[in-house]
């Protein structure tokens, strides 16, 4: 029998229902209060390597010519000075 979870990967072990279109959902029948469930799959022989620690990699810094939003000379940037704030 196969194990379920929710989706938010919370462990699930109750009755459950099949869709007609393959999901399977939380509950001897289907009701506002179903949930959707996934089969955890077990990873076999290399489940447990996929969860070993690997070894850290070297940070690459970010360049500085690539910056996000306007220059500093851009007209758009700056504000005017004569605002006025009643109409």
């Amino acid at each position: 029998m196969p194990k379920y979870q929710f989706r938010d990967g919370t462990p699930y072990d109750g009755p459950t229902i099949k869709t007609p279109d393959g999901r399977i959902l939380s509950g001897a029948t289907y009701t506002k209060h179903s949930k959707r469930l996934e089969e955890i799959k077990d990873g076999g022989e290399r489940g447990g390597k996929l969860h070993e620690a690997s070894p850290a990699k070297e940070v690459v810094q970010p360049s500085k010519a690539g910056s996000k939003g306007r220059s500093k000379r851009s007209v758009v940037s700056k504000k005017s000075p004569k605002t006025s704030t009643a109409l």
